[in-house]
């Protein structure tokens, strides 16, 4: 996880922070979330949603993954996410998952600057 997120602070600044905010309906809210109802994007597709953020302008983008549990369907509503975003079926642990949607936002900023380390395999 320290690896993206150092890799992902050289695009922008960066932090892991555990809890979830308090504030709801943050149009810069995703949730990495497995429940019915959530996209499952491709790297190609994450990268589409990332550069439709950062034309935005300023404001923090935060990514929330849930504990081993995910998120309930009271915090999914009190949160009200812009994006509910899904790895697919697959069951990992949250920590792992955490590690995955790193990674995959630090592709997403590798596709949208065209650096190498995207090759689309």
């Amino acid at each position: 996880m320290a690896e993206y997120l150092s890799r992902i602070a050289r695009q922008t600044p960066c932090a892991a922070a555990g809890g979830l905010p308090e504030r709801a309906g943050s149009d810069r809210l995703w949730l990495l979330d497995r429940s019915p109802g959530a996209k499952v994007l491709s790297s190609e597709d994450l990268a589409v949603q990332l550069g439709r953020e950062r034309g935005r302008g300023t404001g923090r983008l935060e990514v929330l993954v849930g504990g081993p549990d995910g998120f309930s369907a009271e915090e999914r509503e009190r949160l009200r996410p812009a994006l509910r975003w899904s790895l697919g079926p697959l069951t990992l642990p949250h920590e792992l998952a955490a590690v995955v949607a790193a990674e995959q936002v630090y592709r997403a900023f590798t596709i949208l600057s065209g650096a190498p380390y995207h090759l689309g395999h």
